[in-house]
């Protein structure tokens, strides 16, 4: 394995994006309307796109409301390498750049099935779950302090 994880265009993941978050959707449904200021992260192992995140500014709402967070969306794992570690190494990378961007506190909405994952990360749970009118799958907000890495 020769992992390379770095910066990448929307373009470069938007089909693993698709392929994992919105199978079965038209393409658009991939295309979030921020995608040309946020930062992407992208994973690649032997030329393939294996993961991918994407985060932005956005603040987050609360409470309490924090008005220098960003979000973190379209976190994605290629389905034969999930449960590898190969998340928790994407997701450092997104919140690396978020941090370095001036980040103190990143926010998302987790698929529930995912909510686990993030708590081993470090992130907590907030609020009720709830079904997001995009996917029609629960969700949970979830939120990262991310001024001490």
């Amino acid at each position: 394995m020769t992992l390379e994880v770095r910066r990448a265009s929307a373009a470069e993941i938007r089909p693993l994006r698709h392929s994992v978050l919105r199978a079965g959707q038209p393409a658009e449904d991939s295309i979030y309307p921020i995608d040309d200021a946020a930062v992407h992260v992208g994973a690649w192992d032997e030329g393939a796109l294996v993961g991918c995140a994407t985060v932005f500014p956005e603040p987050y709402a609360g409470p309490p409301e924090v008005p220098g967070a960003w979000r973190l969306r379209g976190m994605a794992v290629a389905p034969d390498r999930q449960g590898s570690g190969l998340g928790r190494i994407v997701l450092a990378a997104a919140l690396a750049a978020a941090r370095e961007a001036g980040a103190s506190l990143v926010w998302a909405n987790a698929r529930s099935p995912a909510v686990g994952f993030y708590v081993k990360e470090g992130w907590q749970t907030v609020g009720p779950e709830f079904v997001t009118p995009d996917t029609g799958l629960p969700h949970r907000r979830i939120l990262r302090d991310v001024t001490n890495g």
